[in-house]
């Protein structure tokens, strides 16, 4: 059975249902509502809904088809009048969950929306290696990964740099990332990038698409979002806080990649933008997990300045910015993004896809169930934070000092030539040297009397010529 493409609207007392669903058998088309539950099955699609308050079907209700379309349109009265349906375009938390597992009641705390559930968690900090199976390290989402890749990185040495991750505990990932990262750096081409200004202009003064005044602000998905949005499980999660925090960090760490495309593409992707969300994020080549918004945002400073082709701080002060302001968009505006992202890793050559199943078709359903609120919080958590390059441990402002002391001296040997080579340069051919042009002082009087009396000679010959012109 297919699951149909579908859409849902509200007004004070009423729900409105868009099933799109064509060359159906109207005649065979069953809709039956209970409660929150809706169910229409129409073969060869059968959608079941779970909706976020009661609707009633009474005299009320009302059905219709259009067949150019194809669109099945429902009218359903609220149970409540006047309450208020949170979440109604949030569509893959609208299918019909799968069975909850039985939880102790006493130890866990439901989220305002349905689906996640977080622990209480003991005492002793989590540092993320308490789910381990026969010496294996867990990965992916929530690190919810145990046994169903092996030696992932060895098969996708493209996509990971960390080979075995199921080998590796996960709080020692971090450190190998870092002395990785130190061996990438490259000191010659972030001094390049950061003396020449002219290159990185266009890209510091570039306004993001979310912070355009010609910004659409009333966000809406597309039909082909919905079309991606309606084939995800909707999954519940059982999460500690402090994974639920490091969930939280890890969407921080990859969309940090994906405002660096975004900006360094000047708001059109291309075909390396997945290369380079993907190499830009630790979460997504080194399985990392993080515990501190700052720790985060140092590491994606960090993989800026050694792998793309624009390595320059002030870039990533403004990338951080950007992210920000994107997370401010609040939460429909962020799952479009990852559903870009989503795309883009689907259509990568380089078999980017598997991210897709590891991380990202995880984090739509997920996103889809947090608080609104949260991504205002994230944004200004981020904007509060200044990073500093000291922070970085790249050593880079003694290589900037150091640049600047060798340019200087470049300059100073170069200005020192330049006046050794103008006080030896030879004058062009015809010309004397200076030293023609001396007058002893034995013969200045001699020369001065003889020009004194060719001087008179001259005057008197043209007083002559002119007062005794000939009749």
């Amino acid at each position: 059975m297919l699951t149909p493409r579908f859409k849902l609207a509200q007004d004070e007392n009423r729900v409105y249902i868009t099933v799109h669903a064509p060359y159906t058998n109207i005649g065979e088309t069953e809709i039956d509502v209970d409660g929150e539950n809706v169910l229409f099955v129409s073969a060869p699609y059968f959608l079941r809904l779970r909706l976020p308050g009661r609707i009633v079907e009474n005299d009320l209700s009302k059905g219709s088809y259009c067949c150019d379309s194809g669109d099945f349109k429902l009218v359903f009265e609220k149970e409540t009048p006047g309450e208020h349906f949170e979440n109604l375009d949030m569509i893959t938390s609208l299918l019909a969950p799968r069975d909850i597992p039985d939880i102790n009641p006493n130890l866990v705390e439901m989220l305002e929306e349905d689906g996640v559930t977080i622990e209480q968690e003991d005492s002793e900090d989590d540092d993320g290696d308490d789910a381990i199976l026969g010496c294996q390290y867990p990965f992916g989402f929530a690190n919810s990964i145990l046994t169903e890749f092996k030696e992932i990185g060895t098969e996708f040495p493209q996509i990971f740099e960390l080979r075995v991750p199921e080998l590796v505990p996960v709080n020692k990932r971090n450190t190998l990332r870092e002395q990785y990262e130190e061996h990438k750096f490259s000191s010659d081409h972030y001094l390049a990038d950061y003396f020449d200004k002219e290159l990185l202009a266009p890209y510091l003064n570039a306004t993001m698409a979310w912070v355009s005044p010609d910004f659409d602000q009333n966000i809406d998905f597309t039909e082909e979002e919905v079309s991606i949005l309606k084939e995800l499980p909707n999954k519940h999660y059982i999460l500690t806080k402090a994974k639920c925090g490091q969930v939280f960090y890890g969407l921080i760490d990859i969309l940090f990649g994906y405002c660096y495309d975004k900006r360094t593409t000047l708001n059109d992707s291309n075909v390396e933008s997945s290369w380079t969300i993907n190499k830009l994020s630790a979460t997504l080549s080194w399985f990392c997990v993080f515990n501190d918004m700052k720790e985060v945002l140092i590491a994606c400073y960090r993989r800026a300045l050694s792998y793309p082709i624009f390595r320059n701080f002030d870039l990533c002060n403004k990338i951080k910015n950007d992210l920000a302001s994107l997370l401010r968009k609040g939460k429909k505006f962020v799952i479009k993004c990852v559903i870009s992202i989503y795309q883009m890793f689907n259509l990568s050559n380089d078999a980017r896809y598997i991210l897709n199943q590891l991380y990202i078709k995880d984090y739509l359903i997920f996103l889809q169930k947090c608080r609104a609120e949260k991504f205002e919080e994230l944004g200004n958590n981020i904007a509060n934070i200044n990073i500093t390059k000291n922070d970085l441990s790249l050593e880079i402002v003694e290589l900037e000092v150091a640049a600047v002391m060798v340019q200087q001296e470049e300059s100073q040997i170069m200005e020192n030539e330049m006046a050794v080579q103008m006080a030896s340069m030879s004058l062009l051919p015809g010309l004397k040297k200076l030293s023609d042009f001396i007058i002893d002082d034995d013969s200045d009087s001699s020369d001065s009397s003889s020009s004194d009396s060719s001087s008179d000679s001259s005057d008197d010959t043209s007083d002559l010529d002119s007062d005794d012109e000939p009749s």
